[in-house]
């Protein structure tokens, strides 16, 4: 069984599983590597209506990078190096043919929170929190999500957000207009709230993404992302962002 699984449905749904539960769903390299097969797969599909992107078990979407792959000993080469792939994969879900939507089944933090923003739509449950808790490591997004989530929300909720570097409560995600939807687990995973995406045909659906994709700055994207990532790997060399992880992984060791 990989770290990443991927399901598609009678009816034209393709479901993308972060599948480490035991570790949050955390991306390791390894991941990185298979997300990246699983998307060129799904690019390829003609019946594809839709793109779910959900994480494995009850505690969470995704807890951004495995910090036993993404540490702190790097210099910013290195750490470039490590971070752009992620971008790529990111850059991939962002310009996918047909819609998506992020599942978030649990907390997402940090790198989780970028690839959710990757998604066109984010459905949440109730009772988790959500947060780009970089700011407080150190560093800055770095897979490209810091720049996406500029053309989800309000610059202003944006900026704050990333600045804040707090985890906000998913009612709160809801009213800066991250969060499309909310409910409770068995609500997300009972398929009630995508029907209405697959009751429409393919070339519907495809039509519906390829007009939102032309509303969005997307001239560039890939190139504005890029730029984080380099601004991100300066960071990642500092000794703010040294301690910062040291601190955590002895945080638990404890």
């Amino acid at each position: 069984m990989g770290y990443v699984l991927l399901d598609i449905s009678e009816e034209g749904c393709a479901t993308i599983t972060l599948n480490r539960p035991e570790k949050m769903n955390a991306i390791n390299k390894q991941m990185v590597q298979e997300l990246r097969e699983v998307l060129e797969s799904v690019r390829t599909l003609e019946t594809l209506k839709l793109v779910l992107i959900t994480g494995a078990g009850d505690r969470a979407f995704c807890a951004g990078g495995d910090l036993k792959d993404f540490h702190g000993e790097m210099a910013a080469r290195e750490a470039y190096e490590l971070l752009v792939p992620m971008k790529e994969v990111l850059y991939k879900i962002a310009t996918l043919p047909v819609p998506t939507i992020a599942l978030l089944n649990g907390q997402a933090r940090g790198g989780g929170c970028e690839i959710a923003t990757a998604c066109d739509f984010r459905y949440g449950v109730s009772d988790a929190s959500f947060g780009f808790v970089q700011g407080d490591l150190g560093i800055r997004p770095g897979w490209g999500g810091g720049v996406l989530l500029y053309e989800r929300i309000a610059a202003a909720q944006a900026a704050h957000w990333l600045m804040d570097a707090e985890m906000y409560e998913a009612a709160e995600t809801l009213r800066i207009g991250w969060l499309h939807k909310m409910g409770t687990l068995e609500q997300l995973q009972s398929g009630r709230f995508i029907e209405s995406f697959l009751n429409k045909t393919e070339t519907q659906m495809r039509q519906f993404k390829s007009q939102y994709l032309s509303s969005l700055s997307i001239k560039g994207l890939s190139d504005r992302m890029d730029e984080e990532v380099k601004e991100c790997a300066v960071l990642w060399e500092s000794e703010e962002h040294k301690l910062a992880v040291q601190k955590f992984m002895s945080s638990r060791k404890n």
